[in-house]
C-alpha cells in the first residue's frame, strides 16, 4: 500500500499541493483544498473525472481501502455524512442522487481504478436515467448499513449501487475481480451527453473545481 503522502485523495482532503492532482492540472489558479463537506472522520471532494456535473466523492480521512473496513465507531458518524450530502447535491442539482462504490478485498495487491483510498460516488442524475443496473439477478439487497456490508462481502471485493429511493444492493466478487471502473462505464452508457467514462484518459479538473465551488457557494 502507498503510503498517506503518496496517496492522491489522502493530499487532497489533507490540503498537500504537491499531490493534489486536481491543483497539479490548475497550476495557474492559487492553491485551494477543495473539500466540500466534512466531519472529523470524512471529508467529501469533487470527482477528477466527473460523469456529470456534482459528481463527489465522499471519502474517510482514515486511508481505509473500501467502506466496508471502516471502523465500527464511525459507522453513525457516516451514515450522518451521507444522508447530508446526499440531501444537498439533490437540492442543488434538483435531481435524484444515485450512489456506488467499487470496494477492494481486504487481502491482495489488486488496486481499484489506480486509487487504493476507498471512496463513495455521488452523482446527482437526471430523472430521465434508465437506472436498470440492477437487472443482473446476482444482486444483494441489503439495509445500507455498513455492518451489513461488512457481513455480506467478507473481505471480497464487490460493488455497492444505491439509488435514490434509498435501497442498496451488493455484488460480490465470487466469480472474479470486476473490471476496473465497472459502475463508471456502466453509468456512462445510459448518459445522453457523457463523453467519456475513464477518468485517467479524461480527467476534468475545471469541472471538477465548479463541482466545489457551486457546492460551497450553496
Amino acid at each position: 500500500m502507498r503510503t498517506v503522502r503518496e496517496c492522491c485523495l489522502c493530499s487532497q482532503i489533507e490540503g498537500w499541493a504537491e499531490n493534489d492532482l486536481i491543483a497539479r492540472m490548475l497550476p495557474a489558479q492559487p492553491y485551494v483544498r477543495r473539500v466540500m463537506l466534512e466531519s472529523a472522520s470524512f471529508a467529501v471532494i469533487p470527482s477528477l473525472g466527473p460523469l456529470v456535473s456534482g459528481h463527489s466523492l465522499l471519502c474517510p480521512k482514515t486511508h481505509f481501502q473500501s467502506f466496508a473496513s471502516v471502523a465500527g465507531e464511525l459507522h453513525a458518524e457516516f451514515a450522518e455524512i451521507k444522508a447530508k450530502l446526499r440531501s444537498s447535491l439533490g437540492e442543488i442539482y434538483g435531481t435524484g442522487v444515485y450512489i456506488f462504490e467499487h470496494g477492494m478485498a481486504a487481502s491482495g495487491d489488486r488496486i481499484l481504478c489506480s486509487v487504493d483510498h476507498a471512496h463513495i460516488h455521488f452523482l446527482p442524475l437526471p430523472h430521465s436515467f434508465d437506472d436498470t443496473l440492477d437487472d443482473d439477478k446476482r444482486w444483494i439487497y441489503y439495509d445500507g448499513s455498513l455492518p451489513a456490508l461488512q457481513q455480506l462481502t467478507n473481505g471480497r471485493e464487490y460493488i455497492l449501487y444505491e439509488k435514490p429511493d434509498g435501497v442498496c444492493r451488493v455484488l460480490t466478487g465470487d466469480d472474479g475481480p470486476f473490471e476496473s471502473q465497472y459502475m463508471r462505464k456502466a453509468i456512462f452508457s445510459r448518459l445522453e451527453r457523457a463523453t467519456h467514462w475513464n477518468w485517467r484518459e479524461a480527467p476534468a479538473p475545471l469541472r471538477a473545481d465548479e463541482t466545489w465551488r457551486r457546492f460551497t457557494r450553496s
